[in-house]
Protein backbone atom coordinates (compact mmCIF):
# COMPACT_ATOMS: atom_id res chain seq x y z
CA UNK A 1 0.00 0.00 0.00
CA UNK A 2 1.26 2.90 -0.56
CA UNK A 3 0.32 6.40 1.18
CA UNK A 4 0.48 9.72 -0.73
CA UNK A 5 1.36 12.56 1.14
CA UNK A 6 -1.02 15.20 -0.32
CA UNK A 7 -0.75 19.31 -0.58
CA UNK A 8 -1.80 20.97 2.60
CA UNK A 9 -4.61 23.27 3.12
CA UNK A 10 -5.12 25.70 6.01
CA UNK A 11 -5.85 23.49 8.77
CA UNK A 12 -8.99 24.37 10.81
CA UNK A 13 -9.53 23.44 14.70
CA UNK A 14 -12.55 21.82 15.20
CA UNK A 15 -13.49 15.20 16.98
CA UNK A 16 -12.36 12.55 15.90
CA UNK A 17 -15.98 11.34 15.41
CA UNK A 18 -18.45 13.98 13.96
CA UNK A 19 -20.70 12.69 16.18
CA UNK A 20 -21.99 15.00 17.20
CA UNK A 21 -24.55 13.19 18.18
CA UNK A 22 -25.78 15.08 15.04
CA UNK A 23 -23.57 12.61 12.33
CA UNK A 24 -24.53 14.77 9.12
CA UNK A 25 -22.21 14.86 6.31
CA UNK A 26 -21.79 15.44 1.93
CA UNK A 27 -18.75 14.50 -0.42
CA UNK A 28 -16.01 16.51 -0.17
CA UNK A 29 -14.43 15.12 -3.40
CA UNK A 30 -13.02 11.47 -4.38
CA UNK A 31 -9.71 9.57 -3.77
CA UNK A 32 -7.43 8.97 -6.71
CA UNK A 33 -8.34 6.13 -9.12
CA UNK A 34 -4.96 4.51 -8.70
CA UNK A 35 -5.65 1.32 -6.96
CA UNK A 36 -3.77 1.04 -3.32
CA UNK A 37 -3.29 4.79 -3.40
CA UNK A 38 -4.55 6.92 -0.58
CA UNK A 39 -4.31 9.91 0.77
CA UNK A 40 -2.25 10.10 4.52
CA UNK A 41 -3.83 10.43 7.58
CA UNK A 42 -4.23 14.22 8.15
CA UNK A 43 -5.20 14.64 4.74
CA UNK A 44 -8.50 12.31 4.95
CA UNK A 45 -9.36 13.65 8.14
CA UNK A 46 -8.65 17.40 6.70
CA UNK A 47 -11.23 15.91 4.26
CA UNK A 48 -13.93 14.86 7.15
CA UNK A 49 -14.03 18.11 8.37
CA UNK A 50 -13.99 19.62 4.74
CA UNK A 51 -17.69 17.81 4.30
CA UNK A 52 -20.43 19.99 3.05
CA UNK A 53 -23.04 21.08 6.29
CA UNK A 54 -26.10 22.45 7.02
CA UNK A 55 -26.12 26.45 8.37
CA UNK A 56 -28.44 25.42 11.07
CA UNK A 57 -29.96 22.35 11.91
CA UNK A 58 -32.23 21.22 14.93
CA UNK A 59 -33.12 17.47 15.63
CA UNK A 60 -34.59 15.55 18.30
CA UNK A 61 -32.51 12.48 19.83
CA UNK A 62 -33.89 9.51 21.70
CA UNK A 63 -31.24 7.89 23.67
CA UNK A 64 -31.37 4.91 25.53
CA UNK A 65 -28.90 4.40 28.62
CA UNK A 66 -27.82 0.35 28.84
CA UNK A 67 -26.23 -0.34 32.67
CA UNK A 68 -25.69 -3.76 33.29
CA UNK A 69 -25.99 -3.13 36.99
CA UNK A 70 -28.68 -0.74 37.18
CA UNK A 71 -30.45 -1.33 34.02
CA UNK A 72 -32.22 0.96 31.25
CA UNK A 73 -32.69 4.62 31.57
CA UNK A 74 -34.41 7.01 28.76
CA UNK A 75 -33.44 10.58 27.90
CA UNK A 76 -34.90 13.00 25.24
CA UNK A 77 -32.78 15.65 23.84
CA UNK A 78 -32.90 18.30 21.61
CA UNK A 79 -30.10 19.14 19.46
CA UNK A 80 -29.51 22.77 17.82
CA UNK A 81 -26.73 23.54 15.78
CA UNK A 82 -25.43 26.62 14.02
CA UNK A 83 -22.46 27.71 11.92
CA UNK A 84 -20.35 30.89 13.61
CA UNK A 85 -18.04 31.36 10.48
CA UNK A 86 -15.56 29.10 10.07
CA UNK A 87 -16.41 27.49 13.29
CA UNK A 88 -19.86 25.78 15.04
CA UNK A 89 -21.42 25.94 17.85
CA UNK A 90 -24.48 23.22 19.32
CA UNK A 91 -26.48 23.16 22.51
CA UNK A 92 -28.09 20.12 23.88
CA UNK A 93 -30.72 20.32 26.04
CA UNK A 94 -32.89 17.75 28.08
CA UNK A 95 -36.60 17.23 27.51
CA UNK A 96 -36.90 14.68 29.18
CA UNK A 97 -36.90 12.90 31.95
CA UNK A 98 -38.98 15.61 34.30
CA UNK A 99 -36.03 15.33 36.77
CA UNK A 100 -33.87 16.39 33.95
CA UNK A 101 -35.45 18.77 32.09
CA UNK A 102 -33.87 22.04 31.33
CA UNK A 103 -30.24 20.45 31.84
CA UNK A 104 -28.09 22.03 29.03
CA UNK A 105 -24.40 21.32 26.86
CA UNK A 106 -23.33 24.34 25.13
CA UNK A 107 -19.79 23.51 22.79
CA UNK A 108 -18.11 26.60 21.20
CA UNK A 109 -16.10 25.52 18.53
CA UNK A 110 -15.36 29.14 16.98
CA UNK A 111 -13.21 31.68 18.67
CA UNK A 112 -15.19 34.03 20.49
CA UNK A 113 -15.85 32.44 22.80
CA UNK A 114 -14.17 28.79 22.53
CA UNK A 115 -15.24 26.40 24.88
CA UNK A 116 -17.86 24.07 26.97
CA UNK A 117 -20.54 24.55 29.77
CA UNK A 118 -23.25 22.82 31.37
CA UNK A 119 -26.87 24.92 32.75
CA UNK A 120 -28.44 23.63 35.70
CA UNK A 121 -31.68 25.04 35.82
CA UNK A 122 -32.52 24.23 39.98
CA UNK A 123 -29.83 26.03 40.59
CA UNK A 124 -30.36 28.34 37.52
CA UNK A 125 -26.31 28.42 37.16
CA UNK A 126 -23.77 28.10 34.36
CA UNK A 127 -20.15 26.03 34.95
CA UNK A 128 -17.63 25.97 32.63
CA UNK A 129 -16.30 22.40 31.62
CA UNK A 130 -12.69 22.15 32.46
CA UNK A 131 -11.98 19.04 30.56
CA UNK A 132 -12.64 17.79 27.24
CA UNK A 133 -12.96 14.48 28.29
CA UNK A 134 -16.16 15.50 30.59
CA UNK A 135 -19.18 12.54 30.12
CA UNK A 136 -21.72 14.79 28.16
CA UNK A 137 -25.14 14.97 29.80
CA UNK A 138 -24.40 11.64 31.84
CA UNK A 139 -23.88 9.41 28.86
CA UNK A 140 -21.00 7.33 27.49
CA UNK A 141 -20.14 9.83 24.68
CA UNK A 142 -17.00 12.25 25.58
CA UNK A 143 -17.84 16.27 25.31
CA UNK A 144 -14.69 15.99 22.89
CA UNK A 145 -17.22 13.25 20.66
CA UNK A 146 -19.44 16.20 19.98
CA UNK A 147 -17.19 18.12 18.27
CA UNK A 148 -18.60 19.11 14.82
CA UNK A 149 -14.78 19.24 13.42
CA UNK A 150 -11.69 17.14 14.62
CA UNK A 151 -8.97 18.97 16.26
CA UNK A 152 -6.13 17.96 13.71
CA UNK A 153 -3.54 19.84 15.50
CA UNK A 154 -4.23 17.87 18.90
CA UNK A 155 -3.55 14.62 16.92
CA UNK A 156 -1.11 12.51 15.10
CA UNK A 157 -3.23 10.39 12.26
CA UNK A 158 -1.60 7.85 10.28
CA UNK A 159 -3.33 6.04 7.48
CA UNK A 160 -3.86 2.02 7.57
CA UNK A 161 -5.29 0.78 4.79
CA UNK A 162 -8.55 -0.25 3.16
CA UNK A 163 -10.99 -2.22 5.41
CA UNK A 164 -13.79 -4.16 5.25
CA UNK A 165 -17.00 -2.99 4.34
CA UNK A 166 -19.19 -0.40 6.70
CA UNK A 167 -22.15 0.52 3.83
CA UNK A 168 -19.43 1.83 1.58
CA UNK A 169 -15.57 1.76 1.00
CA UNK A 170 -13.61 2.83 4.22
CA UNK A 171 -10.25 3.73 5.41
CA UNK A 172 -8.69 3.20 8.62
CA UNK A 173 -7.11 6.04 10.50
CA UNK A 174 -5.23 5.91 13.46
CA UNK A 175 -5.13 8.78 15.52
CA UNK A 176 -3.02 9.45 18.65
CA UNK A 177 -3.69 12.74 21.07
CA UNK A 178 0.33 14.64 20.29
CA UNK A 179 0.72 15.38 24.43
CA UNK A 180 0.38 13.49 28.08
CA UNK A 181 -1.64 15.89 28.95
CA UNK A 182 -4.19 15.25 26.36
CA UNK A 183 -3.87 11.80 26.51
CA UNK A 184 -4.85 12.11 30.32
CA UNK A 185 -7.55 14.61 30.05
CA UNK A 186 -9.44 12.41 27.23
CA UNK A 187 -8.80 9.13 28.96
CA UNK A 188 -7.17 6.82 25.48
CA UNK A 189 -3.89 6.72 24.03
CA UNK A 190 -4.76 5.52 20.95
CA UNK A 191 -7.72 5.21 18.19
CA UNK A 192 -8.82 3.80 15.40
CA UNK A 193 -11.63 5.17 12.91
CA UNK A 194 -13.31 3.77 10.17
CA UNK A 195 -13.99 6.38 7.49
CA UNK A 196 -16.42 5.58 4.60
CA UNK A 197 -14.63 7.01 1.57
CA UNK A 198 -17.59 7.62 -0.13
CA UNK A 199 -18.99 10.32 1.99
CA UNK A 200 -16.38 11.20 4.57
CA UNK A 201 -18.14 10.03 7.48
CA UNK A 202 -16.54 8.50 10.52
CA UNK A 203 -18.83 5.06 10.70
CA UNK A 204 -16.87 3.32 13.61
CA UNK A 205 -14.14 3.97 15.94
CA UNK A 206 -11.99 2.07 19.06
CA UNK A 207 -10.21 3.49 21.40
CA UNK A 208 -7.31 1.94 23.26
CA UNK A 209 -5.52 2.39 26.77
CA UNK A 210 -1.60 2.59 27.49
CA UNK A 211 -1.64 -1.16 27.86
CA UNK A 212 -3.10 -1.51 24.23
CA UNK A 213 -6.54 -2.77 25.96
CA UNK A 214 -9.59 -2.13 23.98
CA UNK A 215 -11.77 -0.12 26.08
CA UNK A 216 -14.29 1.90 24.28
CA UNK A 217 -16.30 1.41 20.56
CA UNK A 218 -18.42 3.82 18.62
CA UNK A 219 -20.67 2.42 15.76
CA UNK A 220 -23.38 3.98 13.73
CA UNK A 221 -26.22 2.76 11.39
CA UNK A 222 -28.90 3.66 9.02
CA UNK A 223 -26.88 5.65 7.66
CA UNK A 224 -29.36 8.43 4.66
CA UNK A 225 -29.06 11.03 2.98
CA UNK A 226 -31.90 13.91 4.90
CA UNK A 227 -32.03 17.08 2.71
CA UNK A 228 -29.09 16.33 0.95
CA UNK A 229 -26.61 15.43 3.96
CA UNK A 230 -25.44 11.88 4.48
CA UNK A 231 -27.37 11.48 8.71
CA UNK A 232 -26.58 8.45 10.79
CA UNK A 233 -29.65 7.57 12.33
CA UNK A 234 -28.32 5.41 14.78
CA UNK A 235 -25.16 5.71 16.33
CA UNK A 236 -23.94 4.07 19.99
CA UNK A 237 -20.93 4.70 22.04
CA UNK A 238 -19.77 1.52 24.56
CA UNK A 239 -17.78 1.61 27.64
CA UNK A 240 -16.74 -2.59 27.81
CA UNK A 241 -15.15 -1.69 31.11
CA UNK A 242 -17.90 -0.27 33.07
CA UNK A 243 -19.96 -2.90 30.65
CA UNK A 244 -22.21 0.97 30.09
CA UNK A 245 -23.78 1.79 27.06
CA UNK A 246 -25.60 4.77 25.32
CA UNK A 247 -27.75 4.19 22.03
CA UNK A 248 -29.29 7.10 20.36
CA UNK A 249 -31.60 7.40 17.90
CA UNK A 250 -31.79 10.47 15.75
CA UNK A 251 -35.06 11.98 14.50
CA UNK A 252 -36.63 15.06 13.69
CA UNK A 253 -33.68 16.20 11.93
CA UNK A 254 -34.35 19.47 10.33
CA UNK A 255 -30.86 21.30 8.38
CA UNK A 256 -33.27 24.02 7.18
CA UNK A 257 -33.82 25.71 10.60
CA UNK A 258 -33.09 28.45 11.51
CA UNK A 259 -31.17 29.30 15.03
CA UNK A 260 -30.53 32.68 16.46
CA UNK A 261 -27.08 33.42 17.65
CA UNK A 262 -28.66 34.58 20.81
CA UNK A 263 -29.18 30.65 21.72
CA UNK A 264 -25.58 30.04 21.74
CA UNK A 265 -24.06 31.98 24.36
CA UNK A 266 -23.13 30.53 27.75
CA UNK A 267 -25.13 33.59 30.16
CA UNK A 268 -28.30 32.83 28.00
CA UNK A 269 -28.94 29.12 28.30
CA UNK A 270 -30.79 28.95 31.13
CA UNK A 271 -32.97 31.53 29.11
CA UNK A 272 -34.48 28.62 26.63
CA UNK A 273 -35.88 28.81 23.84
CA UNK A 274 -35.39 26.77 20.15
CA UNK A 275 -34.82 27.23 16.58
CA UNK A 276 -38.22 27.71 14.85
CA UNK A 277 -38.72 25.92 11.39
CA UNK A 278 -38.42 28.28 8.06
Amino acid sequence: MKVVHWPRRPLRHGLFLYVTLLAGVGAAGALPSQANVFPDGLEIMHRVNLRARERASRARQEITIRDAKRGDFHKTILVERRRFAPAYRTIYRIAAPAHESGMALLISEDASPPGMWMYFPLADQVVPIATRGFPALATDFACEDLLASVPLSDYDFRTLGPVADEGGPALQIEMTPRTERLRSELGFARALGWVRRDIWMIVRAEYYDEKGVLFKGYRTADIERVQGIWTARTLSMENYRAQHRTEVRVVDVDYSAYCPKELFVPNRMGAGGTCPPR
